[in-house]
């Protein structure tokens, strides 16, 4: 595109014009050309402006802050919540923290649908089996659910964000507070969901997001498992699923499991290239498929992957010690870019 006119040869003529009208005509020229260069300049910018802002799905006012996140695991991992386990029903008060964290933030409910009841609202419930961890021994028939909500788009075609909000519960009066495992996921999961419902009062997205908090996966998948087999979603209209659990620290990079199925491979080459250019993790590894958190049995009906920190600073693992006081976040803002900076190439 032609940005700058050229002027008309008629100032050739300069042997017949005197120096003051020469120097008169020069001005003039280079003043009318300068102010049409100006007003197309004026015209690309603004259209470069409005063109680019079509294709941010992020609000920025509130992207770049870990204070909404730390308050979540804070409030998850404090002990009203008794490990988020069996006891106490503590996995239920976290579920109903986060059926009213969706609520307040303006997420739909799934299941949706007129004859569901608002204590219904956001929760699928399932019972466990006869199965056992370590802590605790989990009855058999314990009834739990499952908090799932979705944000509309423009399109049915869902990219899905799953997280497991239960814990270990307790052992005896020693509470296992599960920061990093996984209030931490737990509350990444719902930073998405809040910096793309800011961004949904202006825009549409062009894909629906749906955001699944999974009880019993410390039992052995069981809410994960129980999705799979009665999904409030049709499954073959996901487009990709990450799974997020382990989110504290992050000082050696990301690892993604299920990085190498035909399926899961293009996308996870987009987020290491988008890391590669831009350095906001140390690495992003890669691993084969494997039973170890709630994508498994997802990702035999979609693309699906399972994204987690390498190394700390966290308080531990499966310990009492994993407390949101050594939960660090110091790289929490660099992967949370990393991905709203991954969604966007998605959406575009």
């Amino acid at each position: 595109m032609q940005i700058i006119d050229h002027p008309t040869n008629s100032h050739h003529m300069m042997l017949r014009i005197s120096k003051p009208l020469l120097l008169a005509s020069i001005i003039f020229n280079f003043d009318s050309v300068y102010a049409a260069w100006l007003r197309k300049s004026k015209l690309v910018c603004i259209l470069l402006i409005f063109g680019c802002s079509q294709f941010s799905i992020f609000n920025s006012a509130t992207a770049q802050d870990s204070s909404y996140a730390r308050r979540i695991i804070r409030d998850l991992s404090s002990p009203e919540m008794y490990g988020r386990g069996m006891q106490h029903r503590g996995d239920s008060i976290a579920a109903e923290y986060l059926r009213q964290e969706l609520r307040t933030l303006g997420v739909k409910p799934l299941p949706a649908g007129r004859n569901v009841s608002a204590k219904d609202e956001y929760f699928q419930y399932f019972r466990f089996p006869n199965t056992r961890t370590t802590p605790p021994i989990v009855k058999a028939g314990y009834r739990s659910q499952n908090v799932c909500g979705y944000i509309p788009g423009a399109t049915d075609t869902m990219i899905v964000f799953t997280a497991h909000y239960e814990h270990l519960g307790m052992s005896g009066d020693t509470i296992f507070y599960g920061a990093h495992d996984n209030a931490s996921g737990t509350a990444a999961v719902l930073d998405l969901a809040r910096q793309l419902i800011t961004h949904h009062s202006s825009f549409n997205t062009k894909y629906t997001y749906v955001f699944l908090f999974f009880g019993g996966e410390e039992s052995g998948l069981i809410g994960s498992g129980y999705f799979a087999d009665m999904p409030l979603i049709k499954l073959n209209k996901v487009k990709f699923l990450m799974n997020i659990d382990l989110f504290c620290g992050g000082d050696e990079g990301l690892m993604v499991v299920n990085a190498n199925a035909p399926e899961t491979k293009p996308y996870v080459d987009l987020l290491e290239r988008l890391n590669e250019e831009r350095h906001y993790a140390a690495k992003v590894g890669r691993r084969d498929n494997a039973p170890n958190s709630d994508h498994w049995f997802l990702s035999q009906e979609c693309p699906a992957v399972f994204l987690y920190t390498l190394g700390g600073p966290f308080g531990g693992y499966h310990s009492p010690t994993d407390t949101c006081e050594g939960c660090g976040l110091g790289n929490y803002m660099n992967f949370m870019t990393l991905l709203r900076v991954f969604l966007e190439h998605i959406e575009n």
